[in-house]
């Protein structure tokens, strides 16, 4: 069997910002309503799923949440 090392996760240390899971909230939110929307065939609740959506895309980058991930 291969030797793995330590892979124990105790000495790592992951940059997260507030915004961040800020903004993974909002998308989160978004897909959730769309899928309400996707079983209530409502295009009114659609249109907000999206523009709830857009928001999440806009904190994201105006966010820079990538950022987190280097």
């Amino acid at each position: 069997m291969a030797d793995l090392g330590d892979t124990s996760m105790a000495n790592t240390a992951h940059k997260h910002k507030m915004s961040s899971w800020i903004t993974v909230g909002v998308i989160i939110v978004a897909s959730i309503v769309l899928g309400v929307a996707l079983v209530m065939q409502s295009i009114p609740v659609g249109i907000a799923g999206l523009v709830i959506g857009a928001i999440g895309v806009v904190l994201g980058i105006t966010g820079k949440i990538m950022d987190d991930a280097v």
